[in-house]
């Protein structure tokens, strides 16, 4: 089993980052082989809509996407995590999202590869866990829209305004090392 887990913060040890390792840890309870990447040290372009990718089968922008696009086609499972900034995911995400347009052939169906599953940490300073859950939402029918099969229950990290404040909390951190677990186990 691989996973890899994609950070789209901007900040290393941040929350999201925090909540990425220890769902990576709970991972490798289970034997996983785990890899993290984290987009903002990438150089990914926004899609152009050249649908090239509809004709190739492949993006034809050749730039650090390449790299997400080997991680996932390699991996079993894939974590994604963004910060909520002014009430969408970042824009470190942004561009990786529109990207994975590629993986959607001409007829809309996937060319992702069956059986891939997907987690979702999100973290937030707003305390209700529910005040972005259209973006979140949004993301997770992205994901099952090229491919991914039904994820688990999104990890979303409300009241995180402090640059530590996941660390310091078990409630998300236990939930993050389940997650890890849970998808290793699949």
């Amino acid at each position: 089993m691989k996973i890899v887990g994609l950070v789209g913060s901007p900040r290393k040890n941040g929350n999201v980052d925090t909540l990425m390792q220890k769902a990576l840890e709970g991972a490798k309870t289970n034997d996983a082989q785990t890899t993290i990447l984290y987009l903002n040290d990438l150089k990914i372009r926004g899609c152009q809509a050249c649908c090239a990718c509809k004709k190739t089968g492949k993006c034809a922008v050749n730039d650090d996407m390449t790299a997400v696009y080997r991680a996932i086609n390699e991996a079993d499972a894939v974590i994604i995590g963004s910060p909520i900034y002014f009430g969408r995911f970042s824009a470190q995400l942004a561009p990786v999202m529109d990207r994975m347009y590629a993986y959607l052939k001409p007829n809309f169906t996937s060319s992702l590869g069956k059986g891939k599953k997907f987690g979702l940490i999100f973290a937030q300073n707003q305390s209700d866990p529910s005040l972005y859950s259209g973006c979140i939402d949004a993301v997770g029918k992205s994901l099952k829209g090229i491919g991914f099969e039904n994820g688990l229950k999104p990890i979303i990290g409300a009241g995180l305004g402090e640059l530590d404040a996941a660390s310091k909390n078990d409630k998300f951190l236990n939930a993050a090392f389940a997650l890890g677990q849970e998808l290793a186990n699949h």
